[in-house]
């Protein structure tokens, strides 16, 4: 690939990223923004969104898909041994993805459809579930529900706290579905609150280390 050929790449991969940040602002703003809207959002000529994005079903499917991509790749990451620990971490990592694309709860569920959504969120679902059985296995978590019930019953809560927030009614959505997802689980409440922050003090200690593995070695949770 020539130097031009590199440089034409990196301006069109720069573009698409600046019209899915605009469409997010204008969907969250406006969910009948149309795409002329995006593009002045997006400081480029409609002809400019139109090569990226054939028709605004496509524009709302790539927001969809980047962020089914920074679902998976917020929980790629080692987790802690401790499961109520795990549990919070998880959270935290997830929160700041489900902030930046709450406004697909909003205006695309109608768009791309609630099993669309759903597939996004299976990765959390997932670890959440490895998470909760893991913990039950060894009897650090309580069985008063089916695990596939109390996990939907967090997924439910963490969409309705993203709507709050849509809402401007909930300002943290990270630390209220970190607490509520521990008291579900079956954390006193008290608890949850400690191991909330011990999880923030080991993402503190993970982005401080070089080796990832050894992220969180001396953070406990009071009992």
């Amino acid at each position: 690939m020539s130097e031009q050929q590199r440089q034409s790449r990196n301006r069109a991969n720069i573009n698409r990223s600046r019209i899915l940040d605009a469409a997010m602002r204008c969907f969250a703003a406006d969910p009948d923004a149309s795409m002329d809207d995006v593009a002045k959002a997006a400081g480029v000529v409609r002809r400019t969104v139109y090569a990226h994005f054939p028709n605004r079903e496509a524009l709302v499917e790539s927001i969809a898909e980047d962020a089914g991509v920074a679902l998976a790749d917020s929980l790629d990451h080692p987790e802690p041994d401790d499961v109520e620990l795990a549990l919070a971490v998880g959270v935290l990592r997830m929160s700041p993805v489900g902030d930046r694309y709450r406004m697909l709860l909003s205006f695309a569920r109608k768009e791309v459809g609630d099993e669309r959504i759903s597939d996004l969120v299976a990765p959390v679902r997932n670890r959440m579930f490895d998470t909760i059985e893991r913990g039950r296995a060894s009897g650090v978590l309580p069985d008063h529900l089916p695990t596939v019930v109390l996990v939907a019953m967090m997924e439910g809560l963490t969409m309705a706290t993203f709507e709050q927030v849509n809402l401007g009614f909930v300002d943290d959505a990270g630390e209220v579905i970190a607490l509520a997802v521990l008291v579900l689980a079956g954390v006193d409440a008290g608890r949850a609150r400690r191991v909330l922050d011990a999880a923030h003090r080991w993402l503190d200690d993970e982005r401080s280390v070089a080796d990832p593995r050894d992220a969180g070695e001396s953070v406990t949770v009071q009992r």
